[in-house]
């Protein structure tokens, strides 16, 4: 039987494996996904940009240095409709899973 103690794991491949974009957030305040948090990927790599894009290839959100700030509104501080987003990252550095940049969808869930 094989068996793992903790000395056995290095915490930093284990951070960095658990580094994952989510693929939607539900910003209806409730304290449970509200934002688009990146953090994890901010502490590991830095995030120059992060640019959100509607359905129609139109940038309706950018960010410098981002962290978390996304919260499903555009860059008028306008609310956004449920439905399917796009993203593009550039990163500070080069990511170890993502390299210098990564893109994707996100889903926002603004329904109560």
């Amino acid at each position: 039987m094989f068996s793992c103690s903790s000395d056995d794991l290095d915490r930093e491949q284990i951070l960095q494996n658990d580094c994952k974009i989510t693929q939607g957030i539900s910003p209806n305040q409730d304290g449970l996904n509200d934002s688009f948090d990146l953090s994890c990927l901010a502490d590991r790599s830095g995030i120059s940009k992060l640019e959100i894009f509607d359905r129609n290839g139109v940038n309706i959100y950018e960010f410098s240095n981002y962290r978390d700030e996304f919260v499903g509104k555009n860059d008028d501080g306008d609310d956004l409709v449920t439905g399917s987003y796009f993203y593009a990252i550039t990163f500070q550095t080069e990511d170890p899973e993502y390299g210098s940049s990564t893109e994707g969808s996100l889903y926002i869930n603004v329904e109560q």
